[in-house]
């Protein structure tokens, strides 16, 4: 396998005229984000065929200011917010949608005198949600999903420049505050080229696809992720791949698009939105060899966040079968022609099997975990009622798109505390291994050699040797063994077992703020470390139980360096 001796990074700046002081900023930028990778990229580590980002790239844009490290001008087309509009003319618009005609009589009054009181008819989504729950508090939380999203999709405003040019989102990779999701992006087209240089020695810009099928509106992420990989040194194209698409194809429907998109994606009034990209969707529904032949072109793939449902329904035919898309795609990764990567959802999905579909830590021990589909992720706010609670944990048996055989794939991992819902459903599903991978970080995968290693913010947590035991009068216990592998780590899996050998733990020891401000289950692993075992109590009668089984497995931890392996789990309900 050859090994990346050395990866150049590109900083593009942007065309505009910005003033000095930014122009220093984003140099300052770069700088920073290069010794970020220096540090964290020795030993170098191997080539991949998978990225697995956790979510949570923090990246400057027009939409997320806070995440540029100062003040930044953006362009007079760059979309800041998303707006809707609320005069009693757009509703009454969209109240004679289709998708609107089963509101009762009162929740129509209650929008339109909403409306009427509104303070002005251009509003953001916490006005609109203000203005409605002035009126009755409990309206939108009544609506059906489709009902819901429908009424967004109707009322949302399309923005144009004086001059007529579509605002879009805009992104600034160099203004960008924290150094780690810029480089992940780098790291992600560094590895595309790389492999176009297989068949183009002199090539300097790789080709990359995005599929933006994880979002319930794919359209609205477009421009983020073109602009993202653009700037990271690549050529980009949007693979207008969903749902939608993928029954159009399959089922010789392309001239019922729009009715797709509303019944299998959930949205509705695109075309007046986005008539460019949906142009484009109908063109590769009707002439799909155009699209087999761009899957075939591309030198990386990446899958954006959203719902894992979603994003494999894209790839799968109406009758849960692989796609002819899919198929393409799993060969030329087979033949190590091409990257792919994903984040939050877009990693969920990459599982051979049990691809997990909801639910939290805490909702595992309380209600459990199930293989059917997940309630909607608004019943975690709305508490809707049905036979699975909103946070009891959902997988797919089938798993996702099969990229990666190695075992349960799960995101935003220590950010919202998911250890518990993986080792459960890890157990629970006689799984070999899990893999959590934290926000603002990556597991590079080579599939072939085992390879693993980590590069980002944060780290990824792995769990083997899972087991679930029922201990009598229906009390369960569920028992593994854990590692946690943080940026600059590296790790082999063993071919027969899938457990972890020749782990290389990073040298690069944390400061002492993010110290003081790691999760709470990574306290317990120090305080575990420092005492030789520790027992805590959680909710509904359970206790885990935490213990080091080497003396090195704690040598990270207690160097500062957050790094750990070999830890015993012993999850209990009492």
């Amino acid at each position: 396998m050859k090994i990346i001796s050395k990866i150049k990074l590109f900083i593009f700046f942007s065309s505009l005229a910005f003033s000095l002081f930014l122009q220093l900023l984003f140099v300052g930028n770069s700088w920073a984000e290069k010794s970020v990778l220096s540090k964290r990229e020795n030993p170098l580590f191997p080539g991949f065929d998978l990225m697995l980002v956790g979510g949570g790239l923090k990246t400057c844009s027009s939409l997320s200011s806070n995440s540029c490290a100062e003040s930044v001008a953006f362009s007079p087309n760059a979309k800041l917010s998303i707006q809707y509009h609320f005069s009693l003319d757009w509703l009454e618009r969209a109240l004679s949608h289709t998708s609107l005609q089963t509101l009762s009589l009162t929740q129509i009054n209650s929008l339109r005198k909403a409306s009427q009181q509104a303070a002005q008819s251009s509003v953001s989504l916490s006005q609109f949600k203000d203005a409605i729950g002035q009126i009755n508090n409990h309206l939108l939380n009544d609506f059906t999903d489709q009902q819901y999203y429908a009424l967004l999709d109707l009322l949302e405003q399309e923005q144009r420049t004086e001059t007529g040019e579509v605002l879009q989102e805009q992104v600034m990779l160099n203004a960008t505050e924290k150094p780690y999701g810029p480089a992940i992006y780098r790291r992600f087209t560094a590895q595309a080229l790389l492999k176009k240089q297989q068949r183009t020695p002199n090539a300097t810009r790789p080709l990359i696809g995005i599929v933006t099928a994880s979002a319930r509106d794919p359209f609205e992420p477009i421009s983020f992720y073109t602009s993202a990989f653009e700037q990271a040194g690549a050529d980009v194209i949007w693979l207008p791949l969903d749902a939608a698409l993928q029954a159009g194809i399959y089922n010789k429907q392309c001239n019922k698009l729009p009715i797709l998109r509303q019944q299998l994606q959930g949205n509705v009034d695109k075309a007046r939105l986005y008539p460019t990209h949906t142009q484009i969707q109908q063109r590769l529904c009707e002439s799909p060899k155009e699209l087999y032949e761009l899957l075939e072109s591309l030198d990386g793939l990446f899958l954006n966040g959203g719902d894992q449902s979603l994003t494999l329904t894209a790839w799968l035919t109406p009758d849960k079968k692989p796609s002819k898309a899919l198929t393409l795609i799993k060969n030329r990764l087979a033949n190590k022609q091409i990257v792919i990567g994903g984040t939050s959802a877009g990693t969920a999905v990459m599982t051979a099997a049990n691809m997990i579909t909801g639910g939290t830590s805490d909702g595992a021990m309380q209600h459990g975990v199930f293989s059917a589909k997940p309630p909607s992720e608004r019943c975690e706010i709305n508490h809707c009622e049905g036979e699975i609670h909103a946070t009891a944990v959902t997988y797919r048996v089938e798993g996702g798109l099969g990229l990666f055989p190695f075992g349960i794939t799960d995101t935003h991992f220590s950010e919202r505390a998911r250890q518990i819902r993986l080792l459960m459903l890890t157990a629970s599903t006689d799984s070999e291994m899990g893999f959590g991978v934290d926000e603002n970080t990556a597991l590079l995968v080579n599939t072939a050699d085992k390879r693993l290693s980590v590069i980002g913010e944060n780290g990824v947590w792995v769990i083997e040797q899972t087991q679930a035991k029922e201990t009598g009068s229906d009390r369960l216990s569920f028992s593994g063994i854990s590692h946690y592998l943080t940026s600059g780590s590296q790790a082999e899996l063993n071919g027969s077992s899938l457990q972890l050998t020749n782990s290389s733990l990073s040298e690069l020891k944390k400061s002492a703020d993010i110290k003081s401000n790691i999760p709470v289950y990574l306290q317990w692993i120090n305080q575990a470390c420092h005492e030789g075992r520790i027992l805590r109590t959680l909710i509904n009668d359970f206790e885990l139980t935490m213990q080091p089984m080497t003396s090195n497995g704690c040598k990270g931890e207690l160097n500062n360096k957050q790094s750990y392996i070999d830890f015993k789990l012993l999850l209990q309900q009492r």
